[in-house]
């Protein structure tokens, strides 16, 4: 993970204004990945304060344990409007060691509208030497007004080969790491869960899902998947079956694998390929799953159809 953030363009932004000594009072952290934001947050935090990991303040820093850097939310607990008051209060309190104090708060996304109009005032004006660090992996649930008064720094999904290289690093040889490099997204918190076994789950209901090329198995399948714990990774998987196939007919080889993926023409598979990582995007907008899955196999659908009519 480290090696992937430091190689963002956001990481690199950070260390530039901090090297130049213009570090904006508050950041926002835009980073999709759930289960690495904490610690993506963390590095920044160690960039602040120049430390190194796992070394004297570095390694405070990372057991959350420095007192000039507090982590929020508390290990088990929700950030809300008592922790609000106390950062607040705690912000008035001269640093312990040096000048300078800096505020991490993870999943800010999730505060509710009370707690960030709470913090408003003091992330827009901060006492001198305090700093903030906020982390989302959506911006959508964020205010305006907090949007406006902070810098935003965003790190895009990762590439599949920068994935797949993390998966190497994490467990050399694992039997996953190319199929969950490739049907993540770009989330390595999510290739990291394919990586260790859900692949096999996921890749049963993509070809489940380019089983059907009508609108009643749409309204079927789309309906079954509604409620999946692993909705964009389905989405992420569709897309690289799609591409595969498509990959595989265009050099005039088979793409028969079991049988689901593979009665579509061509321009169908390419065409679908498109319309699922589409379904990606949409998903931070739409959030009625089952639609937006029946609506992604009706348009693979009419594509396929339109192609067989012409080749008629």
């Amino acid at each position: 993970m480290e090696i992937l953030i430091k190689e963002s363009t956001a990481y690199k932004i950070f260390c530039r204004e901090a090297e130049a000594g213009r570090l904006a009072h508050a950041y926002m952290l835009s980073f999709e990945d759930a289960v690495y934001l904490r610690r993506a947050l963390k590095i920044f935090a160690l960039r602040f304060f120049g430390a190194e990991s796992e070394k004297g303040v570095g390694g405070q820093i990372e057991r959350e344990a420095f007192p000039d850097c507090r982590i929020y939310p508390e290990q088990d607990k929700k950030f809300n409007a008592e922790a609000a008051e106390a950062l607040i209060e705690d912000c008035a309190m001269r640093p312990v060691y040096g000048d300078k104090k800096l505020y991490v708060i993870s999943s800010f996304d999730e505060c509710s509208a009370v707690v960030q109009n709470k913090l408003l005032k003091v992330i827009e004006e901060p006492p001198e030497g305090v700093c903030f660090i906020l982390g989302a992996t959506t911006l959508s649930p964020v205010l305006p007004t907090i949007l406006s008064r902070v810098r935003l720094l965003e790190i895009s999904p990762f590439t599949v080969e920068q994935i797949y290289g993390a998966l190497e690093r994490m467990n050399k040889g694992g039997a996953y790491n190319r199929q969950a490099a490739e049907s993540c997204g770009g989330v390595l918190g999510v290739a990291a869960g394919l990586a260790e076994g859900r692949f096999a789950e996921i890749h049963s209901a993509a070809e489940d899902i380019l089983s059907a090329k009508d609108a009643a198995a749409a309204g079927v399948i789309s309906l079954k998947y509604a409620d999946s714990k692993y909705k964009k990774e389905i989405l992420a998987e569709v897309q690289r079956l799609c591409f595969n196939a498509a990959k595989a007919l265009s050099r005039g080889g088979r793409a028969d694998g079991k049988g689901n993926a593979y009665g579509w023409s061509l321009p169908a598979l390419i065409r679908g390929a498109e319309i699922y990582g589409g379904a990606m995007r949409d998903m931070k907008f739409n959030a009625y799953y089952s639609a937006l899955l029946y609506s992604a196999i009706l348009k693979m659908t009419e594509e396929n159809n339109k192609w067989q009519r012409l080749s008629e």
